[in-house]
């Protein structure tokens, strides 16, 4: 069931079923009778099988020991985990609580979606490739659902009492199915176990994006995603077709294979013509990690020494783009934003001279999400200082952002605005309930701060362990582009619960 989106709620930490107030005296539970439809008092404490209307019934009596009122309108508990639900007296309810991390384990993760589904025999497989996920939609039937604050914490309030609860956790196609072994009645279940609330770090433990990512001679990605940084195991890193997460690409002066002994050594199949001259080749991936390559490659003269990308080559990532497909690119690869005819009206682009190194970079923090990055920055230790960060290896090919585009971090040089991450949905234009992609761009080399090597046979070149403070920012954009697309300008929150109905 498609509800309206609660577009004033900021940062929602729990989204209750129960939308009522109901008055049971004596501080015992209720539960909900659904053959008399009426609210009867538990005197033994609570009824863990009882069932209970899921927001609101349709005009129920409150038979409790206080008497009599009104129930709102709403969907009725007819089967699943609804009918676990209890009511419990004065200001008590049944909760789940917890913390999100990313596949390491070593960073709190924001926005993403928690939920307890109706129906958990209905949720449905995660389907790769480019698809147009927006979001306030999800399967299972969400009965309760939340998404984690800036610390990565989650409330979940009226959840289903029981054994074996169902837990969901979600963004975009990363995601964890666990079960509570025991979920008691009217207090909290404090999830404090790490290994149970982060992300999958391989396909045993859960749902993770496929993506293809290609090496580069200026910065290092293929290393970030691994074990040691963001969390995935090298055995998730894999040619094409080969049964890994991330599928490796060799770009100009990039790693361009695999080390003896690992997935037996053979050359990465190549980034350009023509992987990525083909929306067909790049639409079977959820997201294309682009690693800067040293220049623009196009071809064109100048100090250009090859072609590997032509306008065929950024029109069918923009058409990927647009059919649901999610892109970071990173310094020279602007192209695939200053090149592409709908594209280049997200900024103004010119290459200038680098800004000073470190670079003081600015928060954008005019927008919903931009607040939570500005908060979220201080609470993982990537910044002491509120709105700043410090930016090793920045760069000057933007300089500024239309209304097509949201800058995230800026700093300046030579006396004007450098945008340093911006983002975009696609297509370009496209009314917010049209809008199916994500583009990432980032004017700065991740490897600059890391000090991995490029060039070197995979893995052994990520001489680097943990996430310095210029990675955090960027992991923190590799989720936002994971997950579901809306318009920066409102603020997530989570998908309308339609639980108690069945699905809808």
């Amino acid at each position: 069931m498609r509800m309206p989106r609660l577009a004033t709620w900021t940062f929602v930490l729990a989204l209750p079923v129960t939308a009522w107030i109901v008055a049971c005296g004596g501080g015992n539970e209720s539960t909900f009778n659904g053959t008399t439809d009426q609210l009867t008092g538990d005197s033994d404490g609570g009824d863990e099988g009882g069932s209970v209307p899921h927001l609101g019934g349709n005009n129920h009596t409150d038979s409790g020991s206080n008497g009599g009122g009104n129930v709102d309108s709403g969907p009725q508990c007819v089967s699943g985990l609804c009918t676990q639900q209890v009511f419990c007296g004065g200001t008590a309810h049944t909760t789940i609580s917890g913390q999100v991390f990313n596949p390491a384990g070593t960073t709190p993760l924001y926005n993403v979606l928690v939920y307890v589904p109706n129906h958990p025999e209905q949720v449905a497989a995660i389907t790769h490739g480019a698809s147009c996920d927006r979001c306030g939609s999800v399967s299972g039937d969400p009965l309760v659902s939340a998404i984690t604050d800036t610390h990565g914490n989650f409330t979940l309030t009226d959840v289903p009492v029981g054994k074996d609860i169902p837990l969901i956790i979600q963004v975009g196609k990363w995601r964890r199915q666990i079960k509570i072994p025991t979920v008691a009645k009217c207090v909290d279940t404090a999830l404090t176990d790490v290994t149970q609330t982060r992300l999958p770090k391989n396909k045993a433990e859960g749902d993770i994006p496929l993506i293809a990512l290609t090496t580069g001679g200026a910065d290092s990605l293929e290393c970030f995603l691994r074990s040691s940084k963001v969390g995935l195991d090298d055995a998730e890193f894999t040619q094409p077709g080969g049964g890994g997460s991330v599928n490796l690409y060799g770009g100009v002066a990039g790693s361009a294979k695999y080390a003896p002994g690992v997935n037996g050594g053979v050359a990465f199949p190549a980034a350009d013509h023509p992987f990525w001259d083909d929306v067909n080749n790049l639409k079977v991936y959820d997201m294309v990690v682009l690693s800067c390559e040293g220049n623009l490659y196009e071809g064109a003269g100048g100090i250009t020494k090859q072609q590997t990308k032509n306008q065929t080559t950024y029109d069918a990532m923009y058409a990927y783009t647009s059919m649901g497909g999610r892109m970071f690119a990173t310094h020279w690869h602007r192209g695939f934003f200053s090149e592409q005819a709908s594209m280049a009206m997200t900024g103004t682009f010119a290459d200038n001279g680098d800004p000073g190194d470190p670079a003081d970079g600015l928060i954008n923090d005019t927008f919903p999400k931009g607040q939570a990055f500005r908060d979220w920055l201080v609470n993982v230790n990537a910044t002491p200082t509120v709105n700043h960060l410090s930016i090793s290896a920045p760069r000057d090919n933007v300089q500024a952002v239309t209304t097509a585009a949201t800058q995230w971090v800026s700093t300046q040089s030579g006396g004007h605005n450098v945008v340093e991450y911006m983002t975009a949905n696609t297509p370009i234009g496209a009314a917010d309930d049209k809008v199916c992609g994500r583009a990432v761009f980032s004017d700065l080399h991740v490897g600059g701060a890391s000090k991995d090597k490029v060039g070197q046979p995979w893995p052994t070149g990520c001489t680097s362990s943990g996430l310095t403070p210029q990675e955090k920012a960027l992991e923190f954009l590799l989720f936002d582009l994971s997950s579901c697309v809306q318009s920066d300008t409102k603020p997530p929150v989570p998908p309308p619960t339609g639980g108690g109905g069945g699905v809808k």
